[in-house]
């Protein structure tokens, strides 16, 4: 390669280089957007319409990091439950938000307690 080659070639991968960061930069997700999204969709019942998406985000953080104490499945759904009320939003049990929160915080905010979410379905067989 001669001179001109090189330098060429070092130019377009600087901006190359550049380019990605730049636009990696300027489209990267904050935290909990796809959460809100997949919440905001799942609740066809406008259950959670009163929360902001932080206040989501928060109630979604609150339920997954309460993980450890679900020892069972019903015992989930009356801790997410409890969660859900304490925002001012007062809902029942048998709430179908309560199973798609449990769900989409523990994959989308929590995903190192998924486990914990596998062992109620395992332990309820």
């Amino acid at each position: 390669m001669n001179d001109k080659t090189l330098i060429t070639f070092i130019v377009i991968f600087i901006i190359s280089v550049i380019s990605f960061i730049s636009y990696s930069t300027f489209n990267s997700e904050t935290f909990g957007d796809e959460f809100i999204n997949q919440v905001r969709i799942a609740d066809s019942e406008d259950t959670l319409n009163e929360l902001n998406d932080s206040d989501l985000v928060n109630l979604g953080k609150e339920i997954c990091l309460n993980a450890e104490k679900w020892t069972n499945e019903n015992a989930s759904i009356e801790i997410i439950t409890s969660q859900i009320n304490n925002y001012g939003l007062l809902i029942n049990k048998d709430d179908r938000i309560v199973p798609i929160l449990r769900f989409q915080s523990t994959y989308e905010l929590c995903p190192e307690n998924i486990s914990q979410l596998e062992n109620l379905f395992i332990n309820n067989e």
